[in-house]
């Protein structure tokens, strides 16, 4: 691959990225996820995969 098409894929990845960025907005964290991280966080180094 050329690199002018590597540079224009990388610039229509970034604008893809950015206009869904703008386009869709960011889901709040649930109280489920909360949860979740809460649990994982009192579990003692190295016991979680």
């Amino acid at each position: 691959m050329s690199l002018r098409a590597c540079l224009v894929l990388a610039l229509v990845t970034g604008l893809a990225g950015l206009g869904l960025r703008l386009a869709l907005p960011v889901a709040p964290v649930d109280q489920d996820y909360r949860d979740v991280i809460a649990f994982y966080r009192a579990m003692p180094a190295g016991s979680g995969h």
